[in-house]
């Protein structure tokens, strides 16, 4: 942005003022100052006034700023003085230079200022048309570009329009507007396409498309109207047409990229291979854009070309655009090609945001499995330094992890120290529960489970795990029966819990009514788990048959399984299930 060009009525003062400077700085008094005019660049005149010694010191150090690069400074400068003198030169100076800076707030009030003190100027009006829009004041946007209009400006209606498409409450609102701004001025595409964008927005999508396609007969090669047309297509569930028209289009104007990105858009669920071709060709045109880059990485790497989608993503780090998702995908292709240092440096360069959680994730995944479990801890700890509103998350991943690889003491140490921090975390005093359990502490896991319930009575996941583990105990079937009761009535679909239910039943001697259950929530949810009980209590059944095809399932479901061969080793089983599968 350039300062070297004073505006007019500054220029003015100065010239008036320079004089009086040279005397004993004393300001001149305002009354005794004569009227004069001078000619502005651009051929118009302008009235200049005085302003006090104080403005005008202000407005050149002002301009002395900016030629200086200080906009900072010439901003808030011209942004108070344009309040204080509410001179309509300074205002837009005021407003120019705020939108150069993008202070959005200063730019709206002063062109707010700018367009009340001057209302027949068409520029003011487009200035306070944009603030107001990027600022979601959209009823008022409307009338400065009605305004804008009635002097002959170009107002962006369309993208104003823009703004409101996506609220169906406000398009309902400023429908009628728009409408009578387009009948108003016939013959301006502007306000016609502004009109069928807010008929889209409302899903009047015939009125919409007979609009545009009007618009299209007045001006062929307007291009607004051709995309509008496609998303209009689209939106009537003409898919095919719309991709028919953008591939004619697109070999008409080769070089617009908004045509070809939205070809592009559409081919991805059509056709990936053409989609790809088509963001390739977008590259081309946009070497350094980081959005055209990314697609065209990311359809790479959804296509398993992992060699043609790296070189993409280490150019996005390289232009240092949407440095996170390339680092986060060059760590997995390092992690595809067993490459894990490599992919652990990219995962912890990984920024918060959309891939930020399972970056972590992956990353201590891969250090647990090299047994660096210092490593791992370094990591989590600086995380939760780094992220203590997310500490217990981070305590939580972590302890999930060391149990993982069944390093259970160590996770329930973790745990512990985790519920010192965390002494009201439902998540932590659960997973500390299971971990007592897993270690053979059941009076430790009670303990949690009945805390736990004292806080919820109604939690059907806690209650089930409860009854479950009562379940084993002889002794306490009709208190797990009460407490699995409860959770089946709170959640009856539920599968695990369903499953908990034919268990119990099983262990009660009801035979009939476990199977029910467990057929039921083996076609809810097919599990190894829910496989392993409902084959124990077919064998136990005499169906020996049935039993041994269900084990086969759960086995194919998870063939690291340990619940099914304890079930049959628990009944003696000596045939196998692989001998089984062969005779079947």
């Amino acid at each position: 942005m350039q300062f070297f060009r004073l505006p007019a009525s500054l220029l003015a003062v100065i010239l008036y003022l320079l004089p009086a400077c040279t005397q004993q700085g004393a300001a001149p008094d305002p009354k005794e100052t004569p009227q004069s005019r001078m000619a502005v660049s651009g051929g118009g005149e302008i009235a200049a006034r005085p302003f006090p010694i104080d403005t005008f010191y202000t407005l050149l150090v002002a301009e002395v700023a900016g030629n200086r690069e200080h906009y900072d400074v010439a901003l808030l400068n011209y942004y108070r003085q344009a309040a204080q003198t509410r001179d309509p030169g300074v205002a837009a100076r005021a407003t120019r230079i705020a939108r150069f800076l993008n202070a959005r707030r200063m730019a709206l009030r002063s062109a707010q200022l700018w367009a009340e003190l001057e209302p027949e100027n068409a520029e003011a009006q487009l200035a306070a048309t944009a603030e107001l829009t990027l600022a979601g004041e959209l009823d008022t946007a409307l009338t400065h570009a009605e305004k804008a209009l009635a002097l002959g400006g170009d107002a962006p209606l369309q993208s104003l329009a823009a703004t409101a498409v996506n609220n169906r409450t406000i398009a309902e609102k400023l429908l009628p507007e728009f409408r009578r701004m387009a009948q108003q001025y016939p013959d301006n595409n502007e306000a016609a396409l502004a009109h069928a964008m807010m008929l889209r927005a409302t899903e009047q999508y015939p009125q919409a498309l007979a609009i545009v396609r009007q618009v299209q007969e007045q001006d062929p090669d307007l291009l607004d109207a051709l995309l509008l047309e496609t998303h209009l297509l689209v939106d009537q569930g003409e898919r095919t047409e719309a991709v028919q028209l953008l591939e004619k289009l697109v070999s008409i104007y080769p070089r617009e990229s908004r045509l070809r990105l939205q070809y592009a858009r559409l081919l991805i669920r059509e056709d990936l291979s053409l989609a790809k071709e088509q963001f390739a060709e977008l590259v081309k045109l946009h070497p350094n854009d980081g959005n055209m880059i990314l697609s065209l990485a990311l359809i790479r790497y959804e296509t398993g070309d992992l060699d043609a989608a790296k070189p993409l993503f280490e150019r996005l780090l390289v232009l240092r655009q949407h440095e996170s998702a390339a680092h986060f995908y060059l760590g997995s292709i390092a992690e595809d090609k067993n490459d894990a240092s490599t992919a652990i440096t990219h995962y912890r360069q990984v920024q918060p945001g959309n891939d930020y959680v399972e970056a972590i994730s992956r990353g201590t995944r891969l250090l647990a499995s090299a047994g660096e479990l210092q490593h791992n801890r370094d990591w989590f700890t600086e995380l939760r330094r780094r992220h203590p509103d997310q500490s217990e998350h981070f305590y939580l991943m972590e302890v999930q992890l060391l149990s993982k690889h069944e390093e259970y003491q160590q996770a329930l140490k973790l745990a512990d120290r985790a519920l010192e921090k965390h002494s009201d975390s439902g998540r932590l005093l659960y997973v500390q529960a299971l971990l007592n359990e897993q270690l053979g502490n059941v009076t430790a896991f009670e303990r949690g489970m009945r805390q736990l319930l004292e806080r919820d009575p109604d939690n059907a996941t806690v209650l089930n795990a409860l009854g479950y583990k009562l379940s084993e105990d002889e002794d306490r079937l009709d208190e797990a029966l009460a407490l699995i009761s409860k959770a089946l009535e709170l959640r009856p679909d539920d599968a695990s819990i369903i499953d908990s239910m034919g268990w119990i039943q099983y262990r009660l001697g009801n035979h009939s009514e476990a199977v029910k259950y467990l057929q039921d929530a083996m076609e809810k949810m097919p599990n190894h788990e829910i496989a392993a009980h409902l084959g124990e209590v077919l064998w136990v059944q005499g169906n020996r048959e049935r039993a041994m095809e269900i084990w086969q399932q759960g086995l194919q479901i998870n063939p690291q399984s340990k619940i099914i061969p304890a079930a049959m080793k628990r009944l003696q089983i000596n045939e196998s299930l692989e001998q089984h599968a062969s005779e079947s």
